[in-house]
């Protein structure tokens, strides 16, 4: 039963969805509005692959710092200061209108919006008990459905402009801001937690001051154990494909549909259908997630991406459809299942936030390298064959190390050797 959880978890799901769904207007600028911003400001694509990739690799290094932070101060602090950055970034690109101010507002301002990448799945993973991977899966779709719903409305709207969006998503932003204060709260009481205990409630400060120290030491430790085993080291490497594979998608999918000449209405219906195919294989991936092994279902999640990716190679009439339908079932599964392996392994660990980022900075490093390397392809070859190869090769391999894991270890033998 899904009301097993407590009746907030689903309010909190919700207020995160919904703001999820807005944001994904940011989305929509990057891959939609690409010819329209290198007209306006002067620059060629490669610039903003530049500045996409240099807002990724900060938000990449900030995830671990922000994690660190949601352990140490909490979400809710660590949330109004990444909406300070989204409001301050937004401001910058509308103040100023130029190369210069697009590259500080969205490429170095923008990046520390990656302090706060690990706040939602701490969040959900703490409020939810149960129903994780479906409550996870649920979230991410919302950028996903929304890309879906808004891609057919705002590229048919005329006299849209990129520069009155990002006005909508200031605004939105400024809205984030009170529902933080008001709607948003953690849950205090972590699994397995003991009822309180006076005499430990009361130790001297000095003790209390190392806490942020000994947790930090504490996750770096667990990291390390968990690297020394296969089943992990193949999540680590899984999560990075992950971020190659949406780094191409997110930044290059349009411009890879239209080198190979297809229409404006085949693109459209094809990014609007990755959208809602996101939604549905997310939900689909997550029952699998929830009641199957981990290590099988993310073996098949990258045996249909390297499927979808061999399609867009080859670059038929109907790729586009074809593409959005096989990948964007796999959209949002990739990151939540290795999250989940990841907590899973660390039990009611307390630098949830810390290992959260890490992984997360992994995933971004990924996302940066396929916008460089897709700049770079472009540049020299005129094309994205190179970029679409890597991804289908890279995918291959980690679906086949992920079916080898599961004919030798499952994850729970993994919790107990990393337990001992």
């Amino acid at each position: 039963m899904l009301w097993k959880e407590k009746k907030y978890a689903w309010l909190l799901l919700i207020f995160l969805w919904c703001f999820g769904f807005a944001g994904s207007l940011s989305r929509f600028v990057i891959s939609y509005y690409q010819g329209e911003l290198t007209g306006s400001l002067g620059v060629g694509r490669d610039f903003l692959g530049t500045t996409w990739s240099t807002a990724t690799f900060i938000g990449a290094i900030c995830a671990p710092l922000g994690g660190l932070l949601v352990d140490r101060f909490g979400v809710k602090k660590v949330m109004l200061l990444v909406s300070c950055s989204q409001i301050l970034s937004l401001f910058t690109v509308l103040t100023l209108r130029n190369e210069a101010g697009y590259f500080i507002g969205n490429g170095l301002f923008a990046g520390f919006v990656g302090l706060g990448a690990s706040t939602s799945y701490v969040l959900i993973t703490g409020w939810f008990q149960h129903h994780r991977a479906k409550a996870l899966a649920v979230l991410g779709s919302s950028t996903s459905l929304g890309f879906a719903v808004l891609v057919p409305i705002l590229a048919n709207w005329d006299g849209l402009t990129w520069i009155k969006v990002y006005e909508v998503l200031l605004l939105i932003s400024l809205l984030f801001i009170p529902c933080i204060v008001f709607v948003l709260r953690e849950n205090k009481e972590p699994e397995g937690a003991s009822p309180p205990n006076v005499e430990s409630s009361q130790k001297p400060d000095t003790e209390n001051s190392s806490k942020p120290l000994l947790n930090w030491m504490s996750g770096m430790r667990m990291f390390a154990r968990m690297l020394r085993h296969p089943v992990y080291v193949i999540a680590a490497f899984g999560i990075f494909t992950c971020g190659i594979s949406m780094g191409t998608v997110e930044m290059n999918l349009v411009a890879i549909h239209q080198t190979a000449h297809a229409s404006t209405g085949m693109i459209s219906s094809a990014m609007s259908l990755l959208g809602l195919l996101e939604v549905f294989g997310g939900i689909t991936f997550s029952f699998l997630l929830d009641h199957t092994s981990r290590t099988r279902a993310l073996a098949i999640l990258y045996l249909l991406r390297t499927v979808a990716f061999t399609l867009l190679i080859i670059h038929f009439p109907v790729s586009p459809i074809l593409f959005s339908l096989i990948f964007g079932a796999t959209y949002v599964g990739a990151v939540p299942g290795a999250i989940l392996i990841a907590k899973e392994t660390l039990g009611p660990d307390k630098s949830m936030g810390l290992h959260t980022g890490i992984l997360l900075l992994v995933h971004q490093l990924g996302g940066v390298l396929a916008a460089l390397g897709g700049g770079f392809n472009f540049d020299y070859a005129h094309n994205y064959q190179l970029l679409i190869g890597v991804n289908l090769l890279l995918s291959l391999v980690v679906s086949a190390a992920y079916f080898s894991v599961k004919s030798k270890a499952r994850t729970g033998a993994a919790v107990n050797t990393l337990a001992q």
